[in-house]
């Protein structure tokens, strides 16, 4: 397989608006993609992209894992997970926590379908990975909100996703939780999971993270590998202000950050 997503030339509407413009990126093997962005430049639409929501309008193409022809949406969304913090405050459904986990295997919000005894073992197999089997009978709108969003994160790997989309994951969190979240992500790498991470935070962007995509007005600004990407004139021209990076134990910091 030579390419998990590749995205040739997408335009992408929402309503009337021109979101994304002339975009051309491609995810590899053992790749894994922080993208970073002003608000407004793209990014939530970037993931619905790659996540088979939106569709580009004519001329633009969308490939998965490494499969050159058109593949059905249901079956591209069945290797793909997804958390984001809006995700999170639409699922307003009572349930428990085992039963949020055990949806994912059918992509809905709430639990409509009789859960067969090897799915039921999946979801307490992701939630003893992430260390959360202690919220299975719990009910998700009483958990904290970093409970719930590892909740989420169970839901996402419940069915051994090949690739996660995680769109500002860490969005709402306190710094204790985040850090215990983005640990969590570490993990996942660890076991080979792919990741594609959106965040204007970077000291979000773990270690393992490799590639670094940077949108900005809806149009690819600039991307390449992290060590490359991940320096003070770079980050300032993408973001707009005098930004200074600075790295300490694999991640980096912005220490300054003045408007133009």
């Amino acid at each position: 397989m030579s390419f998990l997503v590749k995205i040739k030339n997408a335009d992408v509407y929402v309503g009337e608006n021109k979101v994304l413009k002339s975009l051309n990126w491609s995810m590899g093997k053992n790749e894994n993609w922080a993208v970073i962005g002003n608000n407004g430049a793209g990014k939530t639409t970037f993931m619905k992209l790659i996540f088979g929501e939106l569709i580009p309008v004519y001329g633009g193409e969308v490939s998965w894992f490494g499969n050159k022809e058109r593949s059905p949406l249901a079956e591209v969304r069945e290797k793909i997970g997804y958390v984001s913090a809006e995700y999170q405050s639409s699922y307003d459904r009572p349930a428990l926590g085992w039963e949020v986990v055990a949806s994912g295997h059918f992509s809905s919000i709430g639990l409509h379908e009789e859960v067969t005894p090897q799915q039921k073992d999946e979801v307490f197999k992701s939630m003893d990975y992430l260390g959360i089997e202690y919220l299975s009978n719990t009910l998700y709108n009483h958990m904290s909100y970093g409970e719930a969003r590892k909740i989420l994160l169970a839901r996402a790997m419940v069915r051994r996703a090949r690739l996660l989309i995680l769109d500002e994951p860490c969005s709402g969190l306190d710094v204790p939780t985040r850090e215990n979240f983005l640990e969590s992500l570490e993990k996942l790498a660890r076991k080979r999971t792919q990741m594609i991470y959106v965040t204007h935070r970077i000291e979000e962007i773990m270690p393992f993270f490799t590639h670094v995509l940077y949108l900005k007005n809806g149009k690819v600004f600039k991307q390449g590998r992290k060590e490359v990407m991940m320096n003070s004139e770079v980050l300032s021209n993408a973001l707009g202000c005098s930004v200074m990076v600075e790295k300490s134990s694999g991640r980096f910091y912005a220490t300054l950050c003045r408007g133009k």
